[in-house]
């Protein structure tokens, strides 16, 4: 059986995707927290304060979908 927690950070990441360039219009550079689909909880430009602000408010950062917004591809090297 999959969990709920599970299903609102499946809906929220599926979300992220789909809607990350309208994201990157308004919140260029920063990271945010989404609970489900749409649903956000929390933004930063500094990761650890996101997640800092995140617990202060009694939300476990583990049960929430958390990406970086850019209007830059990423790159990786593997």
């Amino acid at each position: 059986m999959v969990s709920v927690d599970y299903l609102k950070f499946s809906r929220a990441h599926s979300w992220f995707e789909w809607e990350h360039g309208k994201l990157a219009e308004l919140y260029d550079g920063e990271w945010i927290a989404l609970e489900d689909d749409g649903i956000m909880v929390e933004r930063d430009k500094d990761f650890k304060l996101l997640l800092k602000k995140l617990r202060e408010r009694g939300r476990d950062p583990g049960k929430l979908f958390v990406g970086y917004v850019s209007k830059e591809p990423l790159v990786a090297i593997l």
